[in-house]
């Protein structure tokens, strides 16, 4: 038998011996009993030559044997592997431990597995899923080592490929990430995943947001159609674009612009829809801005138009009571005159206020009291606020407060803003009046318990032609906000439904 085997070449002595080692039977090598034939050898070594590359080397890792195998994938002649080691096929892409460990295990008797990077003679590069098995002499040190390849070039290939695939949809994902609020629902609407900016925009956390839908966020400035026909478009599996307000949890407004990309299956229908959003709130606010003052511009003209028309009569009017003042002889007249101009000053004052929206100018500012001008405009409101069962109180911590102002326009804003109080409470009720001096600031607060006004209207006060009034007509709170500016000054309202609104005034105070 020995002398059968010695005969062969060595990938027969491998072959033979992965015979012997499907004939182990409880622990004994029955080698007396077995035949084995040359054919069947060499029936063994063409299988392994078709699907398997195989190299034998000596103890020194010397190559001593290779298949047509080795050679077709190495591109080496078989003479130009003999004698050399398999550093000759080395990639450079491992680096020296890995090779270290490798022939640390052999070295010490023991099979390697793993994979290995190889370098062709005609540069390319490919990859080996790698069994070396060592032979074990009678002193049980490895006299030869069989290593066993198989080609998985197409697989880690198609593994990076698939890598670099995951990394640019990850790449995508980051980026989007970064600059868009999305988020992923089921066919019905249902949400199923979010981003950190859909949490962050909406201040809702993940898990309040998983399993709800986007009514959730709904700020009621849309109509329903408006919805019905968004819904009409993704289930028929087209994109919808369009702009949205939402509403935060805190109760604030957002604006996002909006992309639905329904996800379709098999038969067409969608399974799923990503949206996509940008946040758009600062431009809308220009917007506003924008379309705010293109309102003003047109009260403006229409303010010079109508202040012109009417100081042209008026000049004649004046000039006439005047002139029949001069008879001083009916006591009567006189009252009825006096009376008269003390109108036609005050329609005056109204056309200059149309002046001040069609040209501002500058206040003309001298040094008064605020609370004496404040107590004068209360005095004349107070009969009004008792018909309507409303109480003024007026508080206030300094006695005296010194303001560098217009006085007859303070009178005019604390006026309108007092009178809107009072009739904001038509049940009756009470309104405060503070002043104070704090920081070198006068702090004015006018607050009624009235009917409050709405979140969603609360922006729009000042604005030209908007007003919660039945009869009103939007410019007396403008021409009030636009004298407080003249003044240097600042408004803000705060308002909250069935509880009231506050104005609050803040105007610099004389410097000591």
């Amino acid at each position: 038998m020995t002398e059968i085997i010695e005969s062969f070449n060595p990938i027969l002595i491998f072959a033979g011996f992965l015979i012997l080692s499907g004939l182990i039977s409880s622990g004994v090598l029955v080698t007396k009993r077995l035949k084995v034939s040359r054919t069947r050898l060499h029936d063994i070594q063409a299988a392994l030559d078709e699907s398997t590359i195989v190299a034998i080397t000596d103890p020194k890792g010397i190559i001593t044997y290779v298949n047509d195998k080795f050679v077709e994938i190495s591109k080496y002649e078989e003479d130009e592997l003999l004698g050399r080691n398999h550093n000759i096929l080395n990639s450079g892409y491992h680096p020296p431990e890995f090779f270290r460990n490798l022939w640390k295990t052999i070295g010490s008797g023991e099979i390697w597995k793993g994979e290995i990077r190889n370098k062709a003679k005609n540069g390319s590069f490919y990859w080996v899923e790698t069994t070396i098995v060592p032979f074990l002499n009678n002193k049980n040190k490895p006299y030869q080592y069989v290593s066993i390849r198989t080609d998985i070039t197409a697989l880690k290939t198609t593994e990076a490929k698939l890598k670099s695939s995951l990394k640019e949809v990850k790449d995508i994902k980051f980026a989007l990430d970064q600059s868009a609020i999305v988020a992923v629902t089921d066919e019905k609407g249902i949400i199923t995943n979010v981003n950190d900016r859909f949490c962050e925009i909406s201040q809702y956390s993940r898990k309040e947001l998983a399993g709800r839908n986007h009514s959730i966020l709904n700020s009621n400035l849309h109509s329903k159609e408006f919805f019905k026909n968004l819904w009409k478009t993704i289930v028929r599996g087209h994109v919808w674009k369009g702009e949205i307000r939402n509403k935060a949890k805190d109760g604030s407004y957002y604006w996002v612009h909006t992309t639905i990309v329904p996800f379709l299956n098999a038969d067409g229908k969608p399974y799923q829809y990503l949206s996509i959003r940008n946040d758009i709130t600062e431009r809308k606010k220009t917007e506003e801005v924008l379309h705010r003052q293109d309102k003003l511009a047109a009260v403006g003209q229409l303010a010079a138009g109508v202040a012109h028309e009417i100081r042209n009569p008026l000049t004649t009017m004046r000039g006439y009571a005047e002139f029949l003042q001069l008879d001083e002889t009916n006591e009567e007249s006189q009252e009825y005159l006096r009376i008269i101009l003390d109108e036609i000053n005050r329609v005056n004052d109204i056309a200059e206020d149309f002046m001040v929206l069609a040209k501002p100018k500058a206040a003309e500012l001298e040094e008064k009291d605020i609370i004496h001008i404040l107590k004068n405009v209360i005095s004349l409101l107070e009969f009004e606020a008792r018909n309507l069962s409303v109480k003024i109180r007026f508080e206030f911590v300094q006695d005296i407060i010194q303001i560098e102002c217009d006085e007859n326009r303070l009178k005019q804003v604390f006026h309108n803003l007092i009178k809107n109080g009072i009739e904001a409470m038509p049940e009756g009720g009470e309104l405060t009046i503070r002043a104070a001096l704090i920081h070198n600031e006068v702090q004015i607060a006018i607050q009624d318990t009235g009917v409050g006004i709405p979140q969603e209207q609360l922006k729009s006060i000042g604005e030209p032609f908007f007003t919660t009034k039945k009869n009103g007509n939007g410019l007396g709170l403008m021409v009030s906000f636009k004298i407080i500016e003249s003044h240097n000054g600042k408004v803000f309202i705060q308002s909250e439904l069935n509880k009231g609104t506050t104005f609050n005034i803040v105007l610099p105070g004389k410097s000591k």
